[in-house]
């Protein structure tokens, strides 16, 4: 009986990102102005090999809870769209660039739709800034060249 010894050799490519991440701070950042939150809420970015999920919020303090879990009154719930942000699906790395495309996000319609971050990372935090966005018909947010958002991250343990 002989054995038949199958090799294959896979080039691995270290990935940084890979884990889940912890938003420390956010900035949203223009030619004109800076607007921070030092201390976000509770936000996680997640990256496995192919798939990434985010969920932060824009908000200085935090969620207002429903005062009845299960029936919001119509203004609980437009509040509770407003304090959110969430989007998930794949990525690709190129460099120091990541593209994203959601598969699912809280903005109906926005399924397809691509986000462009550049990163590095500095004192064991990853800074994570969007630098543009294109909706699934190809175009443009209204900020789109006058914005980024800047995310500072730390690995979450």
């Amino acid at each position: 009986m002989t054995g038949c010894h199958h090799h294959t050799h896979q080039t691995l490519t270290y990935n940084p990102l890979l884990g889940s991440w912890q938003l420390q701070s956010v900035k949203w950042i223009s030619v004109a102005r800076t607007v921070q939150i030092e201390q976000a809420q509770p936000g996680l970015f997640i990256f496995d090999e192919s798939y990434y999920s985010l969920m932060w919020s824009p908000k200085q303090t935090p969620r207002t809870p429903f005062v009845n879990l299960s029936k919001p009154t119509d203004e609980e719930i437009l509040d509770g769209f407003r304090s959110i942000v969430f989007n998930a699906g794949t990525y690709q790395i190129s460099g120091q660039q990541i593209n994203t495309t959601a598969l699912v996000a809280k903005v109906p319609g926005f399924e397809d739709g691509q986000q462009h971050y550049n990163f590095y990372f500095e004192n064991n935090q990853l800074i994570l800034t969007m630098y543009d966005e294109t909706y699934p018909d190809g175009s443009k947010p209204d900020w789109s060249g006058q914005w980024q958002t800047e995310f500072t991250l730390i690995r979450a343990q």
